[in-house]
Order: structure tokens, then C-alpha cells, then sequence
């Protein structure tokens, strides 16, 4: 077994870039973790490379045994590089790169839908893409102002979401929520200006959300574009973390879908 030792091994140099330096024009994702590798094992994707340490212990051992099975190339790194490398903590030694899915269209499919403006927090929008996932939701539509979806922060906050959905990075939303209200499907926003609750709005058609950055909410002008908005009403406090506020509109809209 060959063992890359060396910092300035032309891999280790891509792969330190790819996981430091990310870049929205990357053709390939990689994914650091147990957990996310097992998720991406168990699914219907298959990595390109998987780079495990030299000294593995028992879960990334059985990992690297199915990389062989499935015949997909395996890198062994020193610990040492491997350390220089990692974003995570020791133990969490595996590494997966994996093609960007293609984006589809998303216009006209009368799907369930989450749009969102400007999100920089990288575990804020990883938990959002899960929520949206969880929720069956199956378009994901972010312009150019949001962190990169595809970046390791977020691949592991998404716990996997990301396979699971059709995710539109760099869109212009002013003119998704124009051809989103042509085909039929209502779009709303999420503002503290609302004079709507959640609660009363009618979610059993197909709905787009519209949710927006950390400090600033949805553009204004977005919020004038859309079907309606909404507000979540509280016991306590101003708002929602954008996350969580994703959450309680996606599976409101959920529980309204699915009653009899």
C-alpha cells in the first residue's frame, strides 16, 4: 500500500484548496466525515475518490472496504498530512470528492419549493437544505449572495440533503419568483412586516418560500414580487434564526398538505 506523505504531493495541494478555498466553479464537492461518507455510500451516488488516513480505525476501515467493492479510487494519507488537511477533528479521517449534481429545471413542476436570498452562515443553510429535504421538498433555488452550497461547511451541516435534491446555485430570484407566479405557484415571503400569520395562510397548494439573509431578511423588493407574506408569530423575541424559521414554515406547509 502507498502511503502520500508528503504536503506538496499535487493532490494534497488540490485537496487542501478544495476543502479551504472552495469555489462556487468547482466541478467536483468533497465531503469530510464519517457520517456524511456513510450517507453517501448508502445512497444512489457514487464518490469519485475517498481519501482515508493510514491508521483508520473500524468505521473508516469499512468504508474503504466498500470504496474497493464499488471500485472507486482509494488514496491512503499519512496522519500527519491528513491532520494538515482536515477541517474536523481527529478520527473523523475520510474524505470523499464527488461530481456537482447537474441542476434541473425547477419551473412548472407545481413541487414544493424553498427560495432563498442571501444566507452567509454555512450551518445556517446546511440545516435549511436538510429541513427542506426532510420536509420533501424538492427544488432548492439560492442566488450568487448566499455561502456556496457546495462547500465542506455545508455538505456536512446538510447531513446529506444535498442528494436528495435538486439545488439551483446562482439564480436571479427576482426573475424565479416572476416564472414561479406564472406557472401557478404561489410564493411567500417571510417578513416581520407581515400582516399574515403562518398559521392562516392557505398552504395546501404548492408553495414557494422565500426566506432570506441573517440580518437583513428578504430584499424588499423580492418581498413586493412575491404572491404574499408571512410572518411567524412568537410568544418571545423579535425572530427566528433563518434556519429555524425554514423549519417551522416548511413543515406547517407539510401538515396542512397532508390533512385529510
Amino acid at each position: 500500500m502507498s502511503v502520500i506523505s508528503a504536503k506538496d504531493n499535487p493532490l494534497v495541494k488540490q485537496l487542501k484548496r478544495a476543502l479551504h478555498q472552495p469555489k462556487r466553479s468547482d466541478a467536483t464537492m468533497l465531503l469530510e466525515g464519517v457520517h456524511v461518507a456513510q450517507m453517501l455510500f448508502d445512497s444512489t451516488v457514487l464518490p469519485s475518490r475517498v481519501c482515508v488516513v493510514v491508521n483508520a480505525n473500524a468505521e473508516i476501515e469499512a468504508l474503504k472496504q466498500r470504496a474497493y467493492a464499488a471500485k472507486v479510487r482509494v488514496d491512503v494519507l499519512s496522519d500527519a498530512v491528513f491532520r494538515d488537511l482536515s477541517t474536523l477533528a481527529q478520527g473523523e479521517s475520510i474524505l470523499c470528492e464527488v461530481s456537482k449534481p447537474l441542476s434541473l429545471p425547477y419551473v412548472g413542476a407545481h413541487d414544493n419549493l424553498l427560495l432563498i436570498d442571501g444566507v452567509q452562515d454555512a450551518g445556517n443553510l446546511g440545516s435549511m437544505l436538510r429541513s427542506a429535504a426532510a420536509a420533501g421538498v424538492r427544488h432548492v433555488v439560492l442566488n450568487n449572495t448566499c455561502v456556496n452550497p457546495f462547500s465542506p461547511k455545508v455538505l456536512r451541516a446538510g447531513a446529506g440533503a444535498h442528494f436528495s435534491l435538486n439545488i439551483v446555485d446562482g439564480a436571479i430570484l427576482d426573475e424565479a419568483v416572476l416564472a414561479l407566479k406564472c406557472a401557478g405557484v404561489q410564493v411567500l415571503a417571510t417578513s416581520l412586516a407581515a400582516k399574515q400569520s403562518l398559521y392562516q395562510a392557505n398552504l395546501k397548494q404548492a408553495t414557494a418560500w422565500l426566506l432570506g439573509n441573517e440580518g437583513m431578511g428578504v430584499q424588499p423588493a423580492l418581498i413586493e414580487r412575491a404572491s404574499d407574506s408571512v410572518i411567524i408569530p412568537m410568544q418571545a423575541g423579535e425572530s427566528l434564526n433563518v434556519a429555524a424559521a425554514t423549519a417551522v414554515c416548511l413543515f406547517e406547509m407539510q401538515r396542512q398538505q397532508h390533512q385529510p
